[in-house]
Order: structure tokens, then sequence, then C-alpha cells
């Protein structure tokens, strides 16, 4: 056979479904087929009908015991456990004579064992008449789709390949200890991070419609910011005005154009608490024991080192509902002097109340600050992102044979991916968050290192609204109860094959404690509610106190089970982590994340960082000195349209038909709810990728 006819070739009979080296593909429909046929030329033609000849009439079928030829081997992970080499069980392996440009190269197929071994047995004739197989292994991993009806398809995905010998003529061949870079942790970090290569890639990839949505959401702001920045490299830099008009017009301009100042109320300023891109847990105000109306947010912003030139004090909001409204009462700043960078320099404490005028104002404006950068870190970096990483890479080392694979890979698929970019786009020493607030890069590793030391599965629901007006709550309610009926659903159907595959579970829960940070509790914590009856403390959403403040401290994330075998409790205890991984990779980042340009669309109204004001005083809106400086700003604004405009992988939309179609008819059903309370649920992603 040419050359030139090998390619047509291999492609039609990798359609055909003919086995080729790359896996096997679905089979063409009739009229695709005859197409594809009558576009190749005489000689494709012929070299077809030759090759396809011997397989009208299929191969019988052999007892694999009466194969004359095994080879073996066993895989493992390239990085090491604490007890040696870690095994890479369940995986698919598939031995090949490697004589290129033949399809029929196949010569048998096997599973990796518990502890990572295989056995292959074949037929050394399979390599061709007068031919000795040069041996090959190539590894793959399951993929899924679901039908319409809620059936799995699965299929294999191609990770890796070992050379063997040429012309073996054996009839047994050792691979020996193969050793995989699959999925391996970052040791440079103590958060559960993928090791990603500086010269290498990650072992997943994006979906293809992913980059033209990104094309699409940023191309049209991308020379507004390259215009910004060659303008302030010549000398002429653009104003803060201008800067702000030449992107779109986010929610708070236009609010202070159709009415001045209604962005900066105090009604306004509960409301986005509430129900804005800030939406967090609000405690009850501890001084105030037993009113129902009183609320609490803190932020302890001394505890970290900072740069000395941004203004970033503790933040004590104190706040109270009035006739269905939340509005802020009291806000107390623990300022440090202008030039302190060291965690826990000396502070003072000043009060502000709506009657102090601008300098309420101020405190606002340096309230509103603290929640971005808090949203920014907690909400969405850390309790997202990152939350959401390390059961993805828990969950790709580990679970293969386990349906739960079905339920939670949908949601885990991209999230490395996006926050490798992270790395160094919003953290690390050139990253935005470094650049553009207080923190240093030591600080903000130090609060994402304390975020992810209070997160776990555990106990975990939605916090109960504090009034009707909270939408965010009541859309958390929602969307909840219906990712329980779900995972209930999914269990119920396929319970059984979880339990049979336990083990895999186990290895699960097993990575996701041992690579979890040490949980953290600050001294205040430990002092006013470990151990304590504190009715003020909102429980529902944090981990156990109680259990997580014990010396030395444990692992953040609590074990599922520690057995090979279900013991009671832990079935639920898995439908509890299931619920909780997909309601943050979905929900909670879809608020968090497609508000940014409503939220931080405004450079004056909230950013991550402002700069004292002139002789130490707070920053003021009309002080421009105080604001991010014109690069900065741009770049926020960059920021904020591209983290909320890019979007690929609805829910509703399952355009890798990998999510179950009983959630997306589920959330399609109270479309309607979720609108009322300001979602539109055809926004939320499936997964984690901007």
């Amino acid at each position: 056979m040419s050359p030139a006819s090998r390619g047509p070739l291999r492609r039609l009979l990798s359609f055909l479904g003919v086995r080729t080296r790359d896996g096997e593909s679905n089979l063409l429909e009739p009229s695709e087929l005859a197409r594809w046929y009558a576009s190749l030329g005489p000689e494709e033609r012929a070299a077809v009908s030759r090759e396809l000849a011997p397989r009208v009439r299929p191969r019988p079928t052999r007892d694999l015991a009466t194969l004359p030829a095994v080879a073996t081997g066993r895989l493992v992970f390239e990085q090491d456990g604490p007890q040696g080499p870690i095994p890479l069980h369940h995986l698919k392996v598939e031995l090949w004579d490697r004589d290129p440009g033949a399809p029929d190269d196949f010569l048998g197929e096997g599973f990796t064992d518990a502890e990572g071994h295989f056995a292959i047995r074949y037929d050394p004739a399979d390599a061709g008449s007068g031919d000795l197989p040069d041996l090959e292994l190539l590894f793959f991993e399951p993929q899924h789709t679901f039908r319409k009806d809620g059936r799995v398809v699965e299929s294999w995905r191609r990770i890796g390949s070992q050379r063997g010998p040429d012309d073996h003529g054996g009839l047994h061949y050792d691979f020996g200890t193969l050793r995989l870079p699959y999925w391996e942790y970052d040791p440079s970090t103590p958060l559960a991070r993928l090791l990603v290569n500086e010269e290498g890639t990650p072992p997943t990839a994006y979906a293809p419609g992913r980059s033209l949505a990104m094309l699409k959401a940023v191309n049209p702001i991308e020379l507004v910011k390259r215009q910004h920045l060659l303008q302030i490299r010549l000398g002429r830099v653009p104003s803060m005005e201008k800067l702000q008009a030449d992107y779109p017009e986010s929610m708070t301009v236009r609010m202070e154009r159709q009415e001045p100042g209604s962005s900066r109320s105090d009604a306004f300023f509960g409301e986005r608490l509430l129900n804005g891109m800030f939406a967090t847990i609000l405690d009850r105000d501890p001084e105030v024991p037993g009113d129902p109306n009183a609320f609490r947010l803190y932020f302890p912003w001394n505890a970290y080192e900072q740069d000395g030139i941004h203004c970033l004090p503790d933040v004590d909001v104190r706040l109270r509902l009035v006739e269905g409204r939340v509005l802020p009462v009291r806000i107390i700043l623990g300022l440090r002097e202008p030039g302190a960078t060291a965690p826990g320099s000396p502070i003072t404490r000043r009060t502000f109340t709506p009657e102090d005028g601008p300098d309420w104002e101020a405190a606002k404006r340096i309230a509103r600050v603290s929640a971005t950068l808090d949203t920014e870190l907690g909400n969405h970096l850390g309790q997202c992102h990152f939350n959401v990483e390390q059961y993805a890479v828990a969950a790709h080392r580990n679970l293969r044979w386990n349906p739960v694979r079905w339920l939670l890979l949908p949601h885990l698929r991209e999230v490395v991916l996006i926050n490798q970019s992270a790395n160094s786009f919003l953290i690390g020493p050139s990253g935005y968050v470094t650049r553009a607030s207080a923190l240093t890069e030591k600080g903000v590793e130090e609060r994402l290192q304390h975020l992810m030391g209070s997160y776990d599965w555990r106990g975990f629901s939605p916090a109960t609204p504090v009034c009707e007006g909270h939408r965010y709550a009541h859309a958390a309610q929602l969307f909840w109860k219906l990712l329980g009926e779900h995972v209930d659903a999914f269990f119920a159907e396929h319970g059984n094959a979880v339990v049979a595959q336990w083990k895999e579970v186990r290895r699960f829960s097993e990575d996701l404690v041992a690579h979890s940070v040490p949980a953290f509790v600050c001294r205040y914590l430990r002092a006013r509610v470990a151990g304590k009856d504190a009715p003020w403390f909102v429980r529902s959403e944090r981990m156990n106190l109680d259990e997580k403040a014990a010396q030395p401290p444990p692992r953040a994330v609590s074990a599922v089970t520690q057995t090979d075998a279900p013991q009671p409790g832990e079935l639920e205890a898995l439908k509890q982590l299931c619920r909780y991984v997909i309601y943050f990779a979905t929900f909670r980042h879809a608020w968090a994340n497609n508000l940014q340009w409503d939220d931080a669309g405004e450079v004056q109204y909230a950013c991550l960082g402002l700069r004292w004001g002139k002789d130490g005083r707070l920053p003021s809106e009309d002080d421009l000195d105080t604001a991010p400086p014109p690069d900065q700003a741009t770049e926020m604004l960059w920021i904020s349209w591209m983290l909320s405009k890019t979007n690929y992988g609805f829910l509703l939309t399952n355009e890798e038909d990998d999510v179950h179609p009983r959630l997306v008819e589920m959330l399609r059903a109270h479309a309607t709810e979720f609108s009322a309370l300001g979602m539109d649920i055809r926004t939320v992603s499936s997964r984690i990728n901007i």
C-alpha cells in the first residue's frame, strides 16, 4: 500500500469501528460511509477493499486462556506515597504490534488490578505472517456520555504508551514496574494542586468551544485595554472618567447616570452584601445576643503581611434588618499606620456611623473593597477554584470503575486548567491580586491556606435566608434541594455498583484527606465558638469547629471512609460529598463569578486595593490618588468583564452530554423560580473553566 493511501484508509477504518492504535471510534451512518468512500481515489478504494475483505467475516471468539503468550507488568504513579509506589488501578491497557501503517496490529487488552498489575494474553501470530511482534503498550482512561434516557455510554481516551522489545519471539515478556506521570500532586505548595511541569501539559484539555467563547467575550475589550496601556507608556495617561467610559457600562455606572448617589447608598450597600458577588454568611451580632435583626461581617486583614502602600484595615461591619432591608449601622476599622507591613502590626480602632458624613462614605468604600478582595480570594478563588481542584485531582486519580465518576467528573473536568492560569495571572509575585491589593505574595499565600483550612464537605448546607429579600440564600437553598434529589436518584440507580467498587472511594477519600491543608481555626473562634454555645455564629456553611480546633490540627477535609466496604452512614457521607462538590463547581461559582462586572465593573466603586489618602486620611472618591493607578484600573475592568462574560459548558446546554439529563431537566423545570430570585439558570456552567 502506498504511503499516500494510508491516511485516508486509516481514517476510514477508524470511522468504521475497526480498531486502530488511537482507540475505538463510533460507527458511521450508511450515508456518511457512502460519502467518505465516494471521496476516495481509485487506488484508495482498492486498498480499502483489500483491507476490509478479511473483516467481512469476523475473527471467531477465542478462549484467552488458550493464547500462547502473555505480557505482564505493573503501573504506578510517578510520585511515591509514604509507603512507596502508589498503584494505578483499573486503567485499560492494550498490547500492540507497532508495525507502522497497518491497522490490524492489535494483540490484546486487559485492566490493571487493585495493585496496578496487568497480564495480557495474546497470540504472536496476530502480528502477521512471518512477522514477530514489536511489542508496545497503550494506556487508556475512561470517558463517558449520557444518552437522553440517562444510560451511560463509555469510551476510552489514550493517555500514554510504553515501547517494548522489537521482534519479540518469546512467549512471555515482563514490562516491569512502569511509572506514569498521571494527575500528580504538586509538592511545592501546601495546597492540593495539580503538578504541571514548566515544559509539560496538563493531563486534560478544554472543550473546543471554550476557546471560541473566550475570544467572543474578550476581543471587544482587548483593544480598549491595549490602547490604554499604550497611551500610558507614551505619557498620554487617560483620565479615570475616560478610562471607565471606554468600557461597556457597568451596573453601578448606569445607576449613577440615572440616579446619582443610588449605588453609594446605605440600602444598596446592604443589598449587595446579601445578593451581589459579595454574598456571604452573615453572622448575628455577638454584642447584641438574642436580637434576630442584628448582623455582623468581619474581615481580619491585619493578620497578614501587607505592602504598606495600600490601606487595608481590619473591617468590622455591623448591620441591621429594617423593614425588610439590611442596612449598615456601624463600621469599625482597625487601621495600621501607613507604611506598616508586618502581620499583627499595631492598629488604631475607629468607629464610623451614618452621622459621620464623608468619613462614613469613606468607611463604606473601604468595606466594599475589603468585601471585593475577600470575595476574590475566598468565595471565588479559594472556596470554588482551589477547593474544587482538590476534589478533581483526587477523583481523577482514583475513580474509574465506580459510577461516582459519572456523577462527579463532568463538574471537575476543567478546573485544574483555569487554576493553572491563575498561578501567575492572579496570584504569585506578578499576579494581579498581588499587585493591586495590599497583600504581599506571602500574605496572599497565607490567606489562601487559612481559607482552604476552613473548608469541609461534612455538615455543609447553605445558610438560612435572613429576610425575604435575601435572594441569593433562597436560590442557594433551592439549588441545594434539587442537587439532593439528583444525587439521591443517582445512588438509587447505581448504589450497588458504588458499593461494589468501594475500594476506589477509600482511595479517593485517602487522597483528599492526606493532601488537604491542616484545619485552621483562628484564635477568636477558638475562644468564642469552638466547644461553646454561640448561637450568633452560623455553623451550617462551616466546618465543625469543635472537631477541627483540636491540637494538633486535623486535616481540613474529613474522611468519607477508611475501609474497603462502606460502614454505617458512609454511603450517606459520600452522597453529601458529591452534593457539596457539584454545588461549588456550579451554583456557588456562578454566583460569585458571573456578577463581577455588576459589582466590580467600576473602579471608583469597588476594586481590590485603595491607597492611603494624603496625610494618612481615609481614601475618598474625590481623591483620585487613592484609586488604582491607570494601568491597574484598565486591567481590573478587563478582568472583571472577561470573567463575567466568558461562559461555556452550560448545565442546561450540556454540550458534551456528560451531565446526567435528569439534573438538566430538574433545573430547567425550576428556571422561573430561579429567575425570580435573580439567577438565570441558563448562565450556570457545569464546571469551573473561567
